[in-house]
């Protein structure tokens, strides 16, 4: 045995488990990508002589081109791109496209490839320490990136906010805001009869403003999305999203406030030293499971704050019946624990709110919030679950509706 050969065998004896298993997968992905441009070569190779005949063969005539040398290229291959040597065809003194090597660098998976680079937390600014490079001569610039993903996240945006739904019909819809880069921007989220969650549009303004909630509705009304003959409307007490739900669903709306939103509302217009209180009583009369039952036990909690706070007892009766909706609406106890909240929207800004605040710099004049949350909404979609307790909603809406449902519709 050479003593290079002895040298590599010892080396490889002396790696752990963990250490031979990346020494396998890196020798492996080594084969299979110099496979892999091995095959591409073959493949414009063989267009080449489709055009100019095999090499040593002089083939002449009005359908056949020439060979033009060489000229340094890339491809995109396993979402980055890679140079290669490609070969040049020409006819009648101009260039010949070659279709194998224009598909080959075709961007679109690639652009993909970065949007969810993007979106997983990778700036433009740390994007070469994440993508393997083959040639450091030949790695996408932070401004090719930036470009790829305005495009990826532009077609996300279009395609959230212009997407139907003919195979589903919604009986709720979730209306919130999310302040980002000076603006607010109105998310649509709509829950469907089989417990599916989609989001139904986005909308920008410079506030949690009605015209803003109104174009996303009205958007969603061009797109033909069905609702039920009643809607609950879950959001949080602002009065411009009521005044906008209202407007656009009329009375079939039924509007159920946040009650976190306003226990928050309550706990900053009173002392510190009731909160504990508060919140223990609050949640104490939510448990009650008959509309009577939590009716009396809220006044109760207004009766005690009406004798230690003027402010926080207005706080609370403003909007007190929109509170009570789901008792009044007889929603099972176990379906109301998803509803009682604008949580279905609030857990899917939870984990994009790190990487909207990586934007140092926010543009108002173009589209780049609703690009960035059109795309961070999106990819949380993908991992949605349906709402808890989804089974029970066949039977809830026979008696929200007032009628016998298909059940195929929440299978």
């Amino acid at each position: 045995m050479k003593k290079n050969e002895r040298a590599e065998t010892s080396q490889t004896q002396s790696l752990t488990a963990e250490g031979f298993r990346d020494y396998i997968r890196t020798s492996l992905d080594a084969r299979v990508r110099e496979f892999a441009l091995g095959y591409v070569g073959a493949l414009i190779l063989e267009e080449i002589e489709t055009l100019c005949g095999k090499t040593g063969e002089h083939k002449r005539g009005r359908g056949f081109a020439h060979r033009g040398g060489s000229q340094r290229g890339s491809i995109v291959l396993d979402g980055e791109r890679v140079a290669i040597q490609r070969p040049r065809a020409r006819r009648n003194g101009k260039e010949v496209k070659l279709e194998r090597y224009e598909i080959l660098q075709d961007r679109s998976d690639l652009r993909e490839h970065v949007e969810r680079l993007m979106l997983a937390g990778i700036s433009t600014r740390n994007y070469e320490k994440t993508l393997r490079k083959t040639e450091a001569s030949l790695g996408l610039s932070r401004s090719a990136v930036s470009r790829e993903f305005v495009k990826s996240s532009r077609e996300s945006l279009n395609h959230l906010n212009s997407r139907r739904f003919p195979d589903q019909t919604f009986w709720c819809i979730v209306l919130d805001g999310i302040v980002f880069g000076g603006s607010v921007v109105i998310v649509a989220l709509g829950v469907d009869t089989a417990g599916n969650k989609h989001f139904l549009g986005i909308s920008e303004g410079s506030t949690e403003n009605a015209d803003s909630a109104l174009s996303v509705l009205q958007s969603i009304e061009s797109r033909d999305i069905r609702f039920t003959d009643r809607v609950l409307v879950v959001m949080d007490g602002s009065k411009a999203l009521e005044k906008a739900a209202r407007e656009f669903f009329g009375s079939r709306a039924e509007i159920q406030l946040c009650y976190l939103h306003k226990q928050r509302n309550v706990l900053a217009k009173l002392p510190r030293k009731y909160h504990a209180e508060f919140c223990k009583r609050y949640k104490q009369a939510f448990s009650a499971n008959s509309y009577e039952d939590v009716a009396s036990e809220m006044r109760s909690v207004l009766s005690w704050l009406e004798s230690i706070s003027y402010s926080a007892s207005q706080s609370l009766q403003e909007g007190f019946e929109a509170l009570l909706t789901l008792h009044r609406i007889n929603m099972p106890p176990k379906l109301r624990t998803s509803f009682y909240t604008t949580n279905l929207i609030d857990s899917a800004f939870s984990n994009p709110r790190s990487q909207l605040n990586r934007v140092k710099r926010s543009r108002p004049q173009t589209d780049q919030v609703l690009r960035w949350v059109g795309s961070l909404l999106l990819s949380q979609e993908e991992q949605f679950r349906k709402v808890r307790a989804y089974t029970h909603i066949h039977e809830f809406l026979n008696t929200f509706l007032d009628k016998k449902i298909d059940e195929r519709i929440s299978a």
